[in-house]
């Protein structure tokens, strides 16, 4: 019988987003800080180290994946560190995550100033979104170079990145939304990839000899 394969969700929240990816012949496991009020499927989450580490053993998993996590990290190598561990040789990570030059991004760094309490209260209030699921920021794994140098030392290849355009930042207002999407159009008119807003990025672990 073939080994099974293995994926995580790294700060997965309720467990439910690669929730449907399980199946009689792949594990698909979550790991957070803290157990979420409305966690799914207990059974497949474990609790993250107090620095981060991720509670599986080396060479464990053929994903990692990361959503909306990227923009929370305050030590990226430590970070990457414990991704390219626990990644089997030739496992990808996958990081879904906002993008540190786009101006909605200056706007949420501008807020970020505010007390934490503060930020949560906001982000309730426009988007309905409930406390426990907004989180400190730093952006220190937003910038392409920011993550090209810390997959080189982490042993992880040249990450690849797609840029994805989403005005919906501005949903609560019908007006503020129709400034986003002409905004967006004429950052991306000077030059690519300023007028979006989230980007993917993909990596894989490399072996001894780069392969």
């Amino acid at each position: 019988m073939p080994d099974r394969r293995r994926g995580l969700d790294r700060s997965c929240g309720v467990n439910s987003a690669l929730a449907p990816y399980r199946s009689s012949d792949r594990e698909v496991w979550g790991t957070d800080f803290q157990v979420h009020t409305q966690l799914c499927r207990p059974e497949w989450f474990r609790p993250l180290g107090r620095e981060g580490e991720i509670p599986f053993p080396n060479e464990h998993f053929d994903l990692v994946a990361a959503i909306m996590v990227m923009e929370h990290v305050s030590d990226p190598d430590r970070f990457f560190r414990e991704v390219a561990r626990v990644l089997r040789t030739g496992g990808y990570f996958v990081g879904h995550t906002i993008s540190a030059s786009h101006d909605v991004t200056w706007i949420r760094r501008c807020l970020g100033v505010l007390p934490h309490r503060a930020n949560q209260w906001l982000v309730r209030t426009l988007y309905g979104r409930r406390e426990e699921d907004t989180f400190p920021t730093h952006y220190r794994l937003n910038r392409l170079g920011q993550i090209r140098r810390v997959c080189r030392r982490s042993g992880l290849s040249d990450p690849m990145i797609t840029r994805y355009a989403d005005p919906y930042s501005f949903r609560f207002s019908r007006l503020l939304q129709v400034a986003a999407i002409i905004v967006n159009r004429l950052l991306e008119s000077v030059a690519g990839g300023w007028g979006r807003l989230y980007f993917t990025v993909k990596t894989r672990k490399v072996g001894p000899r780069g392969c």
